[in-house]
């Protein structure tokens, strides 16, 4: 072990530790985004694949250049708000319950979510010819489990879930229904668990989590803990049924040249999986002769209007460069290194800084269920910053409109006061 993981798993240990103080808040922005990437960063550092290579000072310094100027945006948020008067974890928990929502409203939205992502699902099931689970080239039919518009309904999974528990929080009584949501819940959970795809997944037990810890007292350290484990569990499930019948784990071992015994090979996939993100980052940075200007920044803008693969055939950008291996992805901050270089990335690294630090205070000041659930967003983006950049996305911009527009749609009614002359 060098003394860069020493140093890395000492902090993580360190924010551990802090976690059990009395009144701090576990999933603060500097806890979140600072255990992640420490935890990256030792990891990678550990060299346990022959396919890694020892970064240089440049790239160290361009590696960092993105976290760091997140946590000082984090930082300054911080420092801005040492005067204001932040309720404590539990007053947010007493707080949040004064707003009131339309459970009409609410179930009538999951209904019709609930046909919207049904009647995607089957037209595309029947067009791309069955579900991926069941094919023969598992891999290649979840790439190809989409089809424009339409596809989006397939989202509906996140909202639908997260607006369960939401429904369960707030609504008093009214068992049928509850009974209906949690059979809509059931069915869109499997379904979407055979097309393969695990991100979105994780986002809704990410949210939904994040969720149930500001809102109530039934989630504590070793819980967090206890689902952080199913989350690496599923995603690791969902990883060898995808792969089944194709490839095992100890072709994964052998393709990714791993230092450690091959009794040991189950560990290949989790690791290769947090640290070739790192070094594909710091050997495409060193190559990299070119920037694309936004190209891939606002990939859901072109996406949306259906000129991204118009416009792949005309450019001919190479997705993922100066890869080595087939692990393809570079951490967030790669898709603004491409477009702008190590000032975008510090500029963009900043600007995230300050706005999750915007969400995370206006949380603490007065706990919505709308400023709630936009962190939860945002620890979300914060968890998943290691691997790639979910904001260019549409199938996660959507999923945050959806949210947005959820949120507004439930909100009760203000009855006009009438006057009496």
């Amino acid at each position: 072990m060098t003394w860069v993981s020493f140093l890395c798993f000492g902090v993580c240990f360190g924010i551990v530790v802090s976690c059990f103080y009395r009144g701090s808040d576990v999933l603060s922005p500097a806890r979140v985004f600072g255990f992640v990437w420490c935890l990256a960063i030792g990891l990678a550092e550990l060299k346990l694949s022959a396919l890694q290579h020892t970064w240089s000072a440049e790239s160290w310094i361009q590696l960092l250049v993105g976290p760091a100027s997140f946590l000082l945006g984090v930082f300054i948020l911080y420092v801005r708000n040492l005067d204001e008067k932040l309720l404590s974890v539990d007053l947010i928990r007493k707080k949040w319950k004064t707003e009131r929502t339309d459970e009409n409203r609410l179930f009538l939205w999951m209904c019709v979510a609930f046909v919207l992502y049904v009647y995607a699902y089957v037209v595309i099931a029947w067009a791309r010819g069955g579900i991926p689970l069941f094919s023969s080239h598992p891999g290649e039919a979840r790439m190809e489990f989409s089809m424009f518009a339409i596809g989006l309904f397939l989202h509906h999974l996140v909202v639908i879930l997260f607006f369960t528990v939401v429904y369960h929080l707030t609504v008093k009584g009214q068992s049928a229904r509850k009974w209906w949501l949690k059979l809509f819940s059931v069915v869109v959970l499997v379904s979407y668990f055979l097309t393969l795809q695990r991100l979105q997944i994780v986002m809704t037990i990410v949210i939904i989590l994040t969720l149930v810890y500001y809102t109530s007292r039934h989630l504590r350290l070793g819980t967090v803990g206890g689902y952080s484990a199913l989350i690496i569990a599923l995603v690791y499930v969902v990883s060898n049924l995808r792969w089944a019948g194709q490839y095992f784990i100890y072709y994964l071992y052998r393709d990714s040249r791993m230092k450690f015994p091959p009794q040991y090979a189950i560990f290949t996939e989790p690791y290769m999986y947090v640290a070739m993100n790192l070094e594909n980052f710091a050997r495409s940075m060193d190559r990299l002769d070119h920037f694309t200007f936004g190209y891939y920044t606002f990939d859901f803008v072109t996406a949306l209007s259906g000129l991204k693969h118009w416009l792949d055939d005309y450019i001919r950008l190479n997705e993922t460069p100066y890869l080595i291996s087939s692990y393809n992805t570079y951490t967030a901050f790669w898709t603004y290194y491409r477009d702008f270089g190590v000032l975008g990335v510090f500029a963009i690294g900043l600007l995230g800084g300050l706005a999750i630090g915007c969400l995370y205070y206006a949380m603490r000041k007065k706990p919505t269920l709308s400023s709630i659930s936009a962190y939860s967003i945002a620890v979300f983006l914060m968890g998943m910053s290691f691997f790639n950049s979910q904001i260019g996305f549409l199938w996660f911009v959507y999923s945050v409109v959806a949210m947005y527009a959820v949120l507004q749609f439930i909100r009760p009614r203000v009855e006009p006061r009438v006057v009496l002359q």
